[in-house]
Order: structure tokens, then C-alpha cells, then sequence
């Protein structure tokens, strides 16, 4: 993957119109999170939809910079040729060849900024294949997991601080037809 650059853009939420609501614990050295509030319920249904075995998906969006750099995920696409069982998920490689012909065709200027999955019912974290994802293939400081568990209805963004991934906050940005 090239060397990808933040660009520029105002913080995605505009004083009137959006309002955020910070879930979880934001960690003062990891980049902010934006996660827009149909984007995080798109990912919960599908989560919601298999409850015995492992789901998984992209997250796309960007890299900016305002006052400084952050992560904003605007889309999301549900993982497709998945190998999964109640405890494991496996991306093969039409995983990867149709995740990057939906970003070409209908995400061409956005990145993916990282990966869901699903832990039905054991809680979240990053389990050791979890890790091993996300080092080989979501290793940009600016790419993220998300892990849902359907059954105990709780969710966590994971992301690089240094040479680690810890678990971190985000901001829902809530949509102005929410009032």
C-alpha cells in the first residue's frame, strides 16, 4: 500500500446541524474515531444477523487532518467468500478480490480504514488471528478494528498506539434528523 497522507478537511460534524456523542474511553494519543450513526447501525444489524457463527466487514472512509489528524468512517461493507465458524473468521483471498472491486467501483476516493467482525457471545477483544490480521493487513497507524458481540450487545474500536493495538473510544457523529 502507498504511503497515505491525511487530507485536509474540516472535523465531520458542523456546529448546528450534527451533534456526536463519544462511546467509550477516548485515549488522548490514539486518533480520534468519527463514526457516523447509520454507518455504526448498518454494522450492527448485520452483526445481529448470524449469531452462531462469525461475520465480518470494511470499514471505508478516510484519513484527514483539521486541527489534527483523524479517522472518519462513512461506509461499510459486509465481507463476501468468508470462511467462519462460531469462534473464527477466515478472509480468503475472493474476500480480498471482492472487497477491492466494491471499493473501485463504488468507494473510488475513499480508503479502507479498517475491518469488522463479529465475537457472538465471547465478548470483545482481539483474539491471537485478530492480532495477526490486523498486523499483516490493517497496519497503517490510521486503520482500525471493530469488534461486535451480537449476544451481549457490546462493541469496541481497537487501533495502533505505537507498536500496540489497544482498545479506543469513538465519536458517533448523530445525523441532524435525529433532533
Amino acid at each position: 500500500m502507498p504511503d497515505v497522507q491525511p487530507v485536509a478537511k474540516p472535523l465531520p460534524v458542523a456546529p448546528g446541524r450534527q451533534r456526536v456523542r463519544t462511546i467509550g474511553r477516548l485515549r488522548p494519543h490514539c486518533l480520534p474515531i468519527f463514526v457516523h450513526e447509520s454507518v455504526l447501525e448498518s454494522i450492527l444489524d448485520y452483526s445481529e444477523q448470524d449469531l452462531r457463527q462469525e461475520r465480518g466487514g470494511f470499514l471505508i472512509g478516510g484519513f484527514y487532518h483539521d486541527q489534527r489528524q483523524y479517522i472518519e468512517v462513512r461506509s461499510f461493507l459486509p465481507a463476501t467468500e468468508t470462511r467462519a465458524g462460531a469462534a473464527s473468521l477466515r478472509f480468503t483471498h475472493d474476500t480480498w478480490a471482492s472487497l477491492t472491486r466494491e471499493v473501485d467501483q463504488r468507494f473510488p476516493d475513499e480508503l479502507v480504514v479498517g475491518w469488522q467482525h463479529t465475537h457472538p457471545n465471547l465478548g470483545v477483544f482481539l483474539s491471537g488471528y485478530d492480532l495477526f490480521i490486523h498486523r499483516n493487513f490493517f497496519r497503517e497507524t490510521w486503520q482500525v478494528a471493530l469488534v461486535v458481540d451480537p449476544v451481549r450487545q457490546e462493541f469496541r474500536f481497537f487501533q495502533w498506539q505505537a507498536d500496540e493495538v489497544v482498545d479506543c473510544g469513538f465519536i458517533c457523529v448523530q445525523s441532524e434528523s435525529h433532533g
